[in-house]
């Protein structure tokens, strides 16, 4: 009897171990091949970070944002995406993210702070992201976001091809997709092409004051429909320059330009605006939360000057 009870029971232990053993497998293979991705961004701008999560369709992919409360737990994500511009780390920070770049991979773009261009990714990986992000638009981000998974975190399950890169259109005015917010933008060569479009969409107001948008701090999705349900006409302009210098922005009727980017634009846009004796707005982009920045006293960094 005792020795079928010894029997039973070494039985019992086998089939407890080998079932531990599935489990454990089970786990590590969920977490090495099917598990989230986990990616954390850094210092970047508010309206690119909402592009970029409108952007992921993959419910395994979990995007975050770093906070100073979080750079004790940056071995929690699978990849970390730096924008380096105006980034203020201290030695301590500075050294937790150098630290852990060690451990998990670590893009950092537009850097301008030497210190702060902390790079744990190939040349080849590198480029392929940061010419996703260069060009924006949601297609661009939504490939990006595949490529981590699929190449960076090494994920088999729900991880698509990226699509190539889709080089940003170029094209003098642009427009978001009013039948769908998550396609990428129309473009368009000429005020005719886009008075057409807006015409077409409700958009256009006869004899109305015009506002023109410009700038490489991101497009303005929310204020464009803002001052356009104001009664404004608005005209996203994508390159500035050309448009002024072409005569383009002397067929509209102008009533402003708001500049969504820091540093002076050149004497040929000083003397437009002058000519047609128009404001300039030129919004503060700050990667922190309105009440950090206003307390304090440094105000804006150089890398936004």
């Amino acid at each position: 009897m005792n020795g079928i009870s010894k029997r039973v029971s070494k039985k019992k232990l086998f089939c407890i171990a080998t079932a531990a053993v599935l489990v454990i497998a089970a786990l590590v293979s969920w977490n090495v091949w099917m598990g989230y991705t986990h990616i954390a961004f850094l210092n970047y701008q508010t309206v690119e970070l909402g592009q970029i999560s409108k952007a992921n369709d993959n419910g395994m992919i979990r995007l975050s944002e770093i906070t100073a409360d979080d750079f004790d737990h940056l071995d929690d994500y699978d990849m970390i995406l730096v924008s380096g511009m105006g980034l203020r780390l201290d030695e301590h920070r500075r050294g937790q993210l150098s630290e852990a770049s060690l451990r998990i991979p670590v893009l950092t773009r537009i850097a301008t702070n030497p210190a702060n261009n902390i790079v744990s990714v190939d040349s080849v990986d590198a480029d392929f992201i940061l010419q996703y992000l260069e060009n924006g638009g949601r297609k661009n981000y939504r490939s990006m976001l595949a490529y981590i998974r699929k190449f960076i975190d090494g994920k088999l399950f729900r991880a698509p091809e990226p699509d190539v890169v889709n080089e940003r259109p170029d094209c003098l005015l642009t427009h978001f997709d009013l039948k769908d917010e998550n396609a990428d933008e129309i473009g368009f060569n000429s005020v005719g092409e886009y008075n057409a479009f807006l015409m077409q969409n409700g958009l256009y107001k006869e004899d109305a004051p015009a506002v023109m948008l410009t700038g490489f701090m991101g497009a303005a999705t929310d204020m464009t429909k803002a001052l356009e349900q104001k009664g404004f006409n608005v005209y996203r302009v994508n390159k500035l320059l050309p448009f002024i210098g072409g005569g383009h922005a002397d067929s509209i009727r102008l009533g402003a330009v708001v500049n969504l980017a820091h540093g002076r634009m050149g004497e040929v846009v000083v003397d437009f605006l002058k000519r047609k004796n128009i404001p300039l707005f030129s919004p503060l982009n700050v990667n922190r939360l309105t009440e950090e920045w206003e307390s304090d006293k440094q105000g804006m960094s150089g890398g936004f000057m």
